[in-house]
């Protein structure tokens, strides 16, 4: 585990930039994954290759800003959306951008305006005993324009056709209610098709068909938080790789991969090695940020889900008590006895929450709430969702709402069951809520401070205190 002085990367960090072949570079939380992307680059650079020769492909604009700072050399950075754009812009292919709002608009004419027989299935396919105008003005009635909209998000960046309709995992009355679902689709590509405009999802399709036509002469590829990827994201991924016969370096960490929910799919991750020829596997295993004690406990959480690379993480650094459990019975009091008690020495302190709305029940007149931050008695603490908060870190973290309920930690509102359907994938109950708390568990560098109703912990507070207890025998709580 001792690192090589030299180029000050560990031996698995080395291992990725001199690795030769197609890669799969498993990076657990607090790795080193950006610097030992950034190494390989710059290696790949010094031994001739020319940077306009390598992709770099990013999950969102801040990433893709931030790995342009960090190499400062002329390497194409980009997004799949951004990607997809630079392909059209070369072969000369013009486009415009779809209203964001127009599926959600061509869904809620269609449910007001269809015909009878129509109206009784959607009735009895939701288990709605009202007439159907009273069911137009109702919360359930914005639900079902919500499940219609992600329904066909998903049906698209799976990349299945109208065809997979018939497959035997859709009842009878399912496949009415997909017969409406798919006129709605059908409606929205033609509105498109005649305004000549074109979604997101629209131009990574698009952007496939012409990879052979935009002259590419990329050699390696890059791809970060590969874990999050979905299938037409690595169709286009696929057919670039097929046409200028380049290298790929897949980075992730199948522990934190939480976007199932938007048609990201794993199984391209976990098996990725299937899927290319000469792919070298390689786990960064040595973690800098958490010590070692936060690093077995949160392993052992994650654990739990089938569906994972086993990873035996190494940490270099100790922290006794890394996790520290508040019970409250009055959240607002509670929260400001913790921040009256960390800002006494530290102003380093990240706030994680579930849900948007998670926050505000824990405030009162003493607390200004900005978009990514809280002020509190004159100090700025960074506030996020566990979300948002990936690939962030910060000395102290708080976790806040790990209440058993609906939107708890784990969230338990679960998806109607025509969704569970076209998913990529099975997984247990909470499998990816449980990633996403994995998350939540390791930004810290030192300690968490997990908040709870002391009536009602969420499933997860229970079996963490198991964890904790059999690993450092004590819990240890907030006082």
């Amino acid at each position: 585990m001792s690192k090589n002085v030299s180029n000050n990367l560990d031996v698995y960090q080395n291992a990725v930039v001199n690795c030769p072949n197609n890669a799969l570079v498993i990076a657990a939380a607090g790795s080193g994954k950006t610097t030992t992307i950034i190494n390989k680059v710059k290696s790949l650079i010094e031994g001739g290759i020319d940077p306009q020769e390598i992709l770099m492909i990013s999950f969102t604009n801040a990433s893709v800003n931030d790995l342009k700072k960090k190499i400062n050399d002329n390497v194409d950075v980009f997004t799949f959306h951004k990607m997809a754009i630079n392909i059209l812009q070369k072969c000369n292919v013009a486009y415009t951008l779809a209203n964001p709002y127009l599926l959600n608009y061509i869904i809620q004419e269609y449910l007001h305006t269809c015909i009878k027989k129509e109206q009784r299935t959607i009735l009895k396919f939701l288990k709605i005993k009202t007439n159907y105008q009273k069911f137009c003005q109702s919360k359930e009635f914005s639900s079902f324009i919500t499940f219609i909209e992600t329904f066909i998000n998903l049906w698209k960046t799976n990349s299945l056709t109208f065809n997979d309709i018939s497959l035997n995992k859709f009842t009878f009355k399912e496949k009415k209610i997909l017969l409406i679902i798919f006129n709605i689709y059908k409606i929205y590509n033609e509105e498109k098709h005649s305004t000549k405009t074109f979604d997101f999802d629209d131009l990574i399709i698009m952007a496939t068909k012409y990879v052979s036509k935009a002259s590419l002469n990329y050699k390696y590829i890059f791809i970060d938080e590969f874990q999050d990827t979905s299938m037409i994201r690595f169709n286009l991924i696929k057919e670039i790789y097929n046409n200028t016969n380049s290298k790929i370096i897949a980075v992730g960490d199948d522990y934190q991969s939480i976007y199932r929910f938007s048609g990201c799919d794993l199984n391209i991750f976990l098996n990725f090695s299937q899927k290319l020829n000469d792919v070298k596997e390689i786990k960064l295993l040595n973690t800098y940020r958490s010590g070692q004690e936060l690093v077995d406990i949160a392993s052992d959480f994650i654990s739990k889900n089938p569906l994972q690379i086993k990873k035996d993480l190494k940490s270099f650094k100790h922290e006794p008590n890394p996790i520290i459990f508040v019970p409250y019975q009055n959240k607002v009091i509670a929260f400001k006895k913790v921040l009256d008690y960390l800002l006494t020495f530290t102003n380093d302190i990240m706030i994680l929450f579930r849900n948007n709305k998670d926050i505000y029940s824990y405030t009162d007149n003493d607390f200004i709430i900005n978009d990514t931050s809280l002020i509190y008695k004159n100090q700025e603490i960074p506030l996020y969702t566990v979300h948002k908060a990936k690939g962030l870190e910060s000395d102290y973290t708080i976790i806040l709402n790990c209440n058993d309920e609906l939107l708890g930690f784990p969230n338990q509102i679960e998806n109607n069951p025509l969704i569970n359907k076209i998913l990529p994938h099975k997984e247990i109950k909470y499998a990816e809520e449980r990633r996403l708390f994995y998350v939540a568990l390791t930004r810290c560098r030192l300690k968490t401070f997990i908040f709870y109703n002391k009536s009602f912990p969420s499933p997860f507070i229970i079996e963490l205190k198991k964890i904790v207890k059999a690993r450092l025998n004590k819990l240890n709580y907030f006082k």
